[in-house]
């Protein structure tokens, strides 16, 4: 096979490197998810420690997928940390969409006695947050995440009960 001209090989040359600068550039950061409260379960409750399954509604305002591998999470209710976990996770958010996940939080029997009797008499909606940090697979930068809304006292206790 013949060689290129001297021409050719130079303009193929200046195009390659021309366009080596992109393959360096970062891709866009992520966009931290909005995730909300779904629901709240008993999963196991003892003397030193009560743990629930909360259900959380994750959405991806990325234009890719969030590949959830791990996540630590704290929640607080009135501006007072009520639980808080830390865990591995295996959760695939489309682009521009949404997912629920499942994630253990953990609170302890002090906790609950100086909470539940005060959601017990509440009346009127209290405020919550949830915040913490996405670990994502890939290596990527962790997101970090923080979602705050208001939930009926009632519906925590009924779901407590269970």
């Amino acid at each position: 096979m013949p060689n290129p001209p001297p021409l050719a090989r130079l303009v193929l040359l200046l195009a390659t490197l021309a366009l080596l600068p992109a393959c360096s550039y970062p891709t866009k950061p992520w966009i931290a998810p909005e995730v909300s409260l779904v629901d709240i379960r008993p999963a196991s409750i003892t003397a030193e420690q009560q743990t629930f399954i909360v259900r959380l509604n994750v959405k991806n305002p990325n234009d890719r997928t969030l590949p959830i591998k791990g996540a630590t999470y704290n929640m607080e209710l009135d501006g007072y940390e009520i639980a808080n976990g830390a865990g591995s996770l295996d959760k695939q958010i489309p682009a521009f969409s949404e997912g629920v996940v499942d994630v253990a939080v953990h609170t302890s029997l002090l906790n609950l006695i100086q909470n539940v009797p005060a959601l017990a008499f509440s009346s009127g909606e209290r405020n919550y947050k949830i915040s913490g940090i996405l670990e994502l697979a890939g290596g990527y930068i962790p997101v970090p995440f923080q979602y705050s809304g208001d939930v009926d006292p009632s519906l925590i206790i009924s779901h407590l009960m269970r």
